[in-house]
């Protein structure tokens, strides 16, 4: 795997001069519909008219047929870009955008309640060692009905969730999870570590376990990615697997109103996709190292 400025400047030579004119063509054309809708909702409040509704509806179709660029553009991002920027960091990597990861292997990290579950955007490969590797885009979102029958729908997680298959099984779980306000749990365990303590809380069916496995290396990882990224890493290993997650909203999506190799997304990108890797590393040694 090769490191971000080698990546970035490969995948900018092979992209910026197909999909940067697009971009500019579908920012443009989406400036002037918000403009030309603006003043179509103006005129329409001022005159209630037919005349003005007749205009709205003409300009809708129109906008429908210009959407198509913004469209094309997204398309070609993931086609071109985030699929190119995958292969660049290991050729044993592939991204499909329009796949993702199930809802029952998300649900065996035992993360959150939640009532509907969406998922796309999947790299899927091998790590060095020949460790399977999953990673998506999830969603999960819950609903409340209230008195009157009206349901709302809040987002309970939205980012990047990671599976990778271990060679070797703990018998038993560990989670790491941001700190929260937590009743009494008789699987909390307390760390060595006073600084790790305000940021992590750590549950798990064997202390002794848990306790090799979260070295001071390790929380250190977690404490410095979460202090550069502001995102906080979420991590379930049971028996043979290991997940983990990031709350960093929608990945992978091309924004209009920035370049089509925006160095800082892409950076974003890498470094938890780097960071994810990692760290399996340093907990798959610490597995291996462990009696179990």
């Amino acid at each position: 795997m090769k490191n971000f400025n080698e990546i970035y400047e490969r995948v900018y030579r092979e992209t910026e001069n197909i999909l940067e004119p697009i971009r500019k063509k579908a920012r443009n054309e989406n400036i002037y519909m918000i403009i030309i809708a603006i003043f179509l909702a103006l005129l329409f409040i001022m005159t209630r008219s037919i005349i003005a509704v007749i205009i709205i509806l003409i300009s809708g179709f129109i906008y429908h047929f210009f959407a198509k660029s913004g469209k094309k553009y997204k398309t070609m991002f993931k086609e071109d870009i985030i699929k190119k920027f995958v292969k660049s960091y290991s050729e044993n990597l592939e991204f499909y955008p329009t796949r993702g990861i199930p809802k029952a292997t998300y649900n065996l990290a035992r993360f959150e309640y939640y009532d509907r579950y969406y998922s796309e955007d999947l790299i899927t490969g091998t790590l060095e060692g020949g460790y399977a590797i999953n990673m998506a885009e999830v969603k999960t979102e819950t609903e409340s009905t209230d008195s009157d029958g009206d349901t709302t729908t809040y987002t309970v997680f939205h980012g990047l969730f990671a599976e990778i298959e271990l060679n070797k099984n703990i018998n038993s779980c560990v989670k790491i999870r941001k700190n929260s306000i937590s009743l009494f749990n008789k699987e909390k365990i307390e760390m060595d570590s006073g600084e790790f303590e305000k940021k992590f809380n750590v549950y798990s069916t064997d202390k002794i376990i848990a306790m090799q496995l979260l070295t001071s290396d390790i929380m250190q990882m977690l404490l410095d990615f979460k202090k550069e990224n502001k995102v906080v890493p979420e991590i379930t290993i049971e028996d043979n697997k290991f997940y983990i997650r990031f709350e960093t909203g929608g990945v992978f999506e091309a924004k209009l109103m920035k370049k089509a190799l925006d160095y800082d997304m892409l950076k974003k990108y890498y470094d938890i996709i780097n960071f994810t890797l990692d760290l399996t590393e340093k907990f798959l040694n610490n597995i291996n190292e462990t009696e179990l």
